[in-house]
């Protein structure tokens, strides 16, 4: 028999969401924190990826197939001999341009920034080879000489350039970057080794350094 009486529910507690987890759950503020130094460390190593690797902006990125021969070149040391066949056919040796300054410059035809410090190539070039007695010799890194010659007659452009079909020069030279110039002083001693395109400015203050008389 019913008796009329019904229990009488207690209300809801109104705990803390946090309370009401059995579970630890981190804060709002330390989530954000700890996501925040992820994103941070990312970054970080984003751009040190970004500006270390060859194809940084001023140089691109170059695949090189042959196997280094000689010791790696290092400032301060006598620069690798090698020679150097020119898309006229002649040949060019490093070691006989003891006694001038010669600048190495590394390159593809088809390398933007390589194309467009070429002008400037040429005309610091030019200023400086009679007056100074500046050799320029800049091995195309896989290239042909039908390649190299045809570009160098579409961009109206005459100084001194070679063909480094093999790759072996630029291994040598462990080039990985172009374009990659390296300054060599009359003594056949390496005094810079540059990856990346460069103004005219900075050209003309390289070529100032190993055009002074030999340091002692």
């Amino acid at each position: 028999m019913a008796s009329g009486y019904e229990p009488v529910q207690p209300p809801p507690l109104d705990l803390p969401e946090e309370a009401a987890d059995i579970g630890w759950r981190p804060s709002p503020g330390a989530l954000r924190n700890v996501v925040g130094t992820i994103l941070v460390g990312v970054l970080i190593a984003g751009v040190v990826w970004f500006f270390d690797r060859p194809g940084a902006p001023g140089s691109q990125s170059v695949t090189v197939t042959a196997a280094a021969a000689s010791a790696a070149p290092r400032v301060g040391k006598p620069a690798p001999d090698f020679e150097l066949t020119l898309i006229d056919g002649t040949k060019a040796r490093l070691s006989d341009y003891r006694g001038h300054p010669v600048w190495i410059n590394f390159w593809a035809s088809w390398c933007p920034p390589c194309r467009a410090e070429n002008p400037d190539i040429e005309a610091v070039y030019n200023a400086h080879k009679g007056s100074d007695g500046l050799v320029l010799l800049a091995p195309a890194i896989g290239e042909s000489v039908d390649a190299v010659a045809s570009y160098m007659r579409r961009a109206d452009l005459h100084y001194p350039v070679g063909t480094d079909t093999s790759t072996q020069i630029a291994a040598d030279y462990r080039v990985l970057g172009i374009p990659t110039h390296i300054f060599v002083d009359r003594t056949g001693i390496i005094r810079e080794i540059r990856v990346g395109a460069m103004s005219k400015k900075t050209m003309e203050a390289k070529i100032a350094e190993i055009t002074a008389p030999a340091r002692k």
